[in-house]
């Protein structure tokens, strides 16, 4: 079964490559990718399939690369304290440009995780920001992001950023580093 035109032009983003890339490489030209993604034409099933084995095969080429997570992981992890108020973890996150933080108990265990969403949430049911300002991390802070050892694949880490934000990679029992999406499509980049 094909996915939807959607998903094609959604896997295509993903694995940055461009319409006319695709459409040289599935024999038609890149208006025709650009309709088919607009949906302004109603594309054969032939032209679908062969689109979509195109990304399909390169997708798997992206993930059977043998690259670990200590060489792709973000190194410089900003962290937060569950001790902390909620509104200097998200001056932290905005200074940094992060959409969450884990948060990190002063021994250096990860206990859990900020993101905006929690504190979007709690302005939508009602919250005051002169009330976030006493608010601390640790009455917030979501579930800890997926740990795995700084020696797993990529191809092990993929799967878990479909259902989280980011993956924390360890060493020992010691935060390491991160890997969000945008780290595993600049490995994809700089490796493939």
């Amino acid at each position: 079964m094909l996915p939807s035109i959607e998903e094609l032009r959604k896997m295509r983003k993903n694995l940055g490559i461009s319409q006319k890339e695709l459409a040289k490489i599935s024999g038609v030209s890149q208006s025709y990718i650009a309709r088919v993604e607009k949906g302004t034409i109603n594309p054969t099933y032939d032209k679908v399939r062969k689109i979509f084995e195109y990304l399909s095969r390169t997708g798997q080429k992206a993930t059977r690369i043998d690259i670990v997570a200590g060489k792709i992981m973000t190194k410089s992890i900003v962290t937060c304290n569950p001790s902390d108020s909620i509104i200097s973890a998200l001056n932290t996150m905005r200074e940094r440009g992060y959409s969450q933080l884990p948060v990190v108990t002063q021994d250096g265990k990860v206990i859990g995780a900020v993101t905006e969403s929690d504190i979007n949430d709690l302005l939508i049911k009602g919250s005051t920001i002169e009330s976030l300002k006493h608010l601390l991390v640790r009455k917030v802070m979501g579930i800890t992001p997926p740990q795995v050892d700084k020696s797993s694949p990529i191809s092990m880490i993929y799967p878990l950023l479909k259902f989280s934000n980011a993956v924390l990679i360890m060493d020992g029992g010691e935060l390491k580093g991160i890997i969000t999406k945008a780290d595993i499509l600049k490995a994809v980049e700089e490796y493939a």
